[in-house]
């Protein structure tokens, strides 16, 4: 008998065990996460407001890229790193001040030399970051997802479009107060 393993087709990515939807509601203005079997075949909802997203839903297949929103039904996505935006610019404004301090005060090689030291860690940090899928139209992040083949970096010119699609989606989500008479 031969006990050598049998070869293995490589298997498609799957979700892993935290893939889930952020949002933001529209309404109440509160952060919501789903993870992936929160709410199959139901439209997604709420959990502070109960708005519901009627457009919406769950894919038939969760361990599929996405590759339509289950807030919005939008089909346009891009995809960058998994990062606090607002943590990085602090980390460039200190980094920058950092470096320009120890120019100034001890050295411009010392300087240059740390400026160095913080870019490969910069390139470190950003090679161990996953990626995530965010939604043009309501700013969806998906986490967990294989990558979609029609993968896309985020491009100013679908932002622009999407603005003011933006708000043709948040009138038709919010229904319009009711006039007092």
């Amino acid at each position: 008998m031969n006990s050598s393993p049998s070869p293995r087709t490589a298997d498609p990515p799957r979700p892993g065990p935290r893939a889930s939807l952020q949002g933001l509601c529209p309404r109440c203005e509160e952060m919501f996460l789903y993870p992936v079997g929160a709410a199959p075949g139901k439209a997604l909802e709420c959990p502070h407001c109960h708005l519901t997203f009627q457009q919406s839903g769950e894919p038939e297949d969760p361990e599929a890229p996405v590759e339509s929103c289950w807030v919005c039904g939008n089909e346009e996505f891009y995809e960058q790193k998994d990062f606090n935006r607002e943590l990085g610019f602090m980390i460039v404004l200190i980094s920058g001040l950092l470096v320009f301090l120890l120019m100034l005060l001890v050295n411009a090689l010392v300087g240059i030399l740390c400026l160095l030291g913080i870019a490969l860690l910069d390139w470190v940090v950003y090679r161990m970051l996953t990626d995530v899928t965010v939604c043009y139209l309501c700013q969806s992040i998906y986490r967990g997802f294989p990558p979609s083949p029609r993968k896309r970096n985020f491009y100013l010119g679908y932002e622009e479009k999407y603005k003011t699609l933006r708000q043709s989606w948040l009138k038709q989500v919010l229904p319009e107060p009711e006039k007092k008479a």
